[in-house]
């Protein structure tokens, strides 16, 4: 069975691709914030599969309001975790603006972007084909 972690502090949005997932035989864990991420991945074997929010605070936890809520959370957390579990595909996903879009995208290359919202088809059609790969560079 395939495995993909979610990390998105929006919790109706995990929820979502979750169910979207589940339904396809594959198996979810999520995330709400980087931090409970990296705790859960010491638990687990690397997903196939790492979809990062781009915009997110560090932690959830009660020490939350020292961290500050940016894009450079999830960009760092995204590369560090390309860099971390080679073997994973990572991609990143963020509600933004087209002119945003770019400068993420440039920030991020290598690891793939996408712009928020993703539809039902389209964020299967993604995930599948991240899941399918065995070429992580032919896919940007």
């Amino acid at each position: 069975m395939k495995t993909v972690l979610i990390i998105d502090d929006n919790h109706d949005y995990r929820e979502a691709f979750r169910e979207i997932l589940e339904e396809h035989d594959v198996e979810v864990f999520e995330s709400d914030c980087p931090d409970a991420a990296y705790e859960l991945l010491h638990t687990i074997d690397p997903p196939d599969l790492i979809v990062c929010d781009v915009h997110m605070p560090f932690t959830t936890k009660g020490n939350a309001s020292e961290f500050i809520e940016s894009r450079e959370v999830g960009i760092k957390t995204a590369q560090e975790l390309a860099w971390v579990y080679p073997g994973t595909h990572v991609i990143a996903l963020t509600a933004t603006d087209a002119v945003e879009m770019a400068t993420v995208k440039s920030e991020l290359s290598p690891i793939p972007a996408y712009q928020k919202p993703v539809g039902y088809k389209e964020l299967l059609e993604l995930v599948h084909c991240f899941l399918a790969c065995n070429d992580f560079g032919g896919l940007q």
